[in-house]
């Protein structure tokens, strides 16, 4: 069993993570949310759902209950963003994975202010749900834990050092970037719209503006004007549009 965490401030990925989700995971699972709006829309179509909305660690503090009601030592937990899914089946990537790695997680140096710095992110992090019930890695995960990084998720870090462990990256595998860091697919299973949920702007917009002396809020509303175009491709041929990043597709993106 997995048990799949997830936050949705905004509803606009709610059906199309569902649909990928029920595509691509074939193996017993359960998804649980914390609904930032419409949460009578929404609600029923989770295994559990709370409403309201916070910073990722208050709402994942709310949401580790249903592992601690739920789940059994050898389940495994995934967190996901609201705004990430997948597009190949994992199953099989996510259990061969757990084999030889207590965490495994996608990873995006573009993200950081070092963009050389190569962390675990939120959009994706796996692990068995012994972690949780029996481990120590709840309060880093349900805490603020930022050593000057401006990084949020140290914790998670710490955890892993404090007990010595390695985890499994899941690096960016773009072969068409329509943006640094925006529209990411990562290890042609995983897709990561990122800012899906908020203003499109983010550390790579700050070094292009560092070096070009742009405005930043024009370079955020065409970044806005391209999700929107993306968010469009997703909705209507999602797998051709996925396809065309991984350069699987010979047709033109408009």
């Amino acid at each position: 069993m997995i048990h799949i965490l997830t936050i949705h401030y905004k509803d606009k990925w709610v059906d199309i993570q569902k649909k990928q989700l029920e595509k691509f995971v074939d193996e017993e699972y359960k998804v649980y949310t914390r609904l930032g709006e419409n949460y009578d829309e929404h609600k029923d179509k989770f295994d559990g759902a709370l409403d309201g909305s916070g910073h990722w660690t208050e709402s994942m503090k709310l949401l580790l209950d249903f592992i601690h009601k739920n789940a059994k030592l050898d389940d495994k937990v995934l967190l996901l963003d609201s705004d990430a899914f997948p597009i190949k089946p994992i199953s099989s990537f996510m259990n061969e994975k757990l084999k030889d790695y207590p965490f495994v997680s996608c990873q995006e140096p573009e993200h950081e202010i070092d963009n050389t710095r190569k962390i675990p992110h939120p959009m994706f992090m796996l692990f068995k749900a012994k972690h949780i019930l029996e481990g120590d890695l709840e309060p880093y995960l349900n805490t603020i834990i930022d050593h000057g990084t401006g990084t949020w998720w140290d914790g998670v870090i710490d955890w892993l050092s404090k007990n010595d462990y390695d985890y499994y990256p899941i690096e960016r595998s773009n072969q068409v970037n329509l943006h640094p860091l925006y529209f990411g697919v990562y290890e042609n299973m995983i897709y990561h719209h990122w800012a899906g949920s908020r203003k499109m702007i983010t550390r790579p917009d700050r070094r292009r503006v560092a070096k070009s002396g742009e405005d930043i809020e024009i370079i955020a509303e065409e970044n806005h004007k391209m999700s929107e175009s993306v968010f469009e491709q997703i909705e209507s041929q999602i797998d051709t549009f996925m396809n065309y990043l991984m350069g699987n597709y010979e047709g033109e993106y408009e």
